[in-house]
């Protein structure tokens, strides 16, 4: 069996990340805006403050995953990871700070509602004014494919409190306006800091984002109609797993643009989705040739498992759109994360079919690497033709 610490904290080996430099004071602000709600706390928050015990628990909860944030953002791996923790962190203190409001002077959710629709309002006209510079149309994809992302989150009115409890409701409302807020906010950050890095004759890459969108889109509604029809397994042996998975991740997603939540987005979405049907392709000729048999002891598994972290490894270092081919490999480095994370359950002896989910998990991840630099030539392609 590989040998990972039982107690050692996973990461995925593919953090996701964005090609623009976040301001050293764009993330001052994050940390002070964190800092400021949890200024506003009783320390500590006991039962004289919060009597409920259960109600009590939620809001030091949030308090302490607050703090949490600010310290993975300390040693985030990518600005972008930084970037998210923050986020978390941000709305795990306006939950605590708003449940707080409630209990020391009867706040209601009205102002926040009220807050909140402000920012949705802010977050729609940003993306009505956004316009799609740009210089190079890859770099420029994967950073407004990130700002589509975050408007369109900022933008979220599906929102829904939970009514167990008033004060609860109210630290929800806080918690939602907050979110809404930082989502707005680094998203117009990044649209900052990428035109501020472009030559002063960049001019609009729109067109060729949509035109590439609809090209891919074209190749993926193609490759689902060839796909045969899905046939009931007669077991459930770790290859017919991860073919099945590849072939849900394949068929998932928007096929056509005017579904997509913006051109950049369509085109970051569809490389990653070609990459899953040149995955699958490749998983279904291994299974074909009897390359998938449920290995039998704990040596084979580690080699399976050091053969995706490598294949993960060459992906990354040797495409010169290694940008691209990250996004295509992100949810593998979850898959592998997931897969060692279960390893660290098993000691001594076990059924060789104990371990087929990790097992499958690396195949996932091993063929997706070995797929993705041929979807991302195929993507950039389309990005550069005129």
């Amino acid at each position: 069996m590989p040998d990972i610490p039982r107690d050692e904290e996973r990461e995925s080996p593919v953090p996701p990340s964005v090609p623009v430099d976040i301001a050293t004071g764009h993330f001052d602000a994050a940390r002070e805006r964190v800092r400021s709600l949890l200024a506003t706390l009783p320390t500590p928050l006991g039962p004289a403050e919060i009597p409920n015990g259960h109600i009590r628990q939620h809001l030091t909860g949030a308090a302490s995953d607050a703090s949490d944030g600010l310290d993975d953002a300390r040693t985030a791996r990518t600005e972008l990871m930084a970037l998210r923790s923050l986020r978390w962190a941000r709305e795990n203190a306006r939950y605590a700070a708003a449940g707080w409001g409630v209990a020391k002077s009867g706040r209601t959710a009205a102002p926040l509602r009220d807050e909140y629709d402000q920012t949705v309002s802010a977050a729609r006209e940003t993306r009505q004014e956004h316009e799609y510079v740009g210089a190079d149309p890859v770099r420029a994809a994967l950073v407004h494919a990130r700002i589509e992302a975050g408007l369109a989150r900022a933008t979220d009115t599906d929102v829904t409190p939970r009514e167990e409890s008033a004060l609860l409701s109210v630290a929800e409302w806080g918690e939602t306006a907050e979110s809404a807020q930082a989502y707005l906010s680094d998203a117009r950050h990044i649209r900052a800091q990428f035109a501020s890095s472009l030559p002063a004759d960049a001019g609009t890459v729109r067109s060729k984002l949509t035109t590439a969108a609809e090209a891919l889109l074209s190749d993926i509604r193609d490759r689902q109609a060839d796909l045969p029809p899905e046939t009931a397994a007669a077991d459930r042996s770790p290859g017919q797993m991860v073919v099945d998975d590849l072939r849900w991740e394949a068929e998932s997603g928007v096929s056509r643009l005017a579904d997509a939540i913006g051109p950049a987005r369509a085109v970051v979405d569809a490389n990653s989705r070609l990459a899953r049907f040149r995955a699958l392709d490749r998983m279904q000729a291994r299974r074909e040739a009897d390359e998938l048999a449920r290995p039998s002891d704990g040596t084979a598994v580690r080699d399976i498992r050091q053969t995706a972290y490598d294949a993960l490894t060459a992906a990354l270092e040797s495409s010169s759109q290694s940008e691209l081919v990250r996004t295509a490999l992100v949810d593998a480095g979850h898959k592998v994360m997931a897969a060692d994370r279960q390893l660290t359950h098993h000691r001594g002896e076990i059924a060789a079919s104990t371990l087929d989910r990790s097992v499958a998990d690396y195949w996932h991840a091993t063929a997706l690497a070995r797929s993705a630099s041929a979807a991302t030539q195929q993507t950039v392609q389309a990005l550069q033709s005129d």
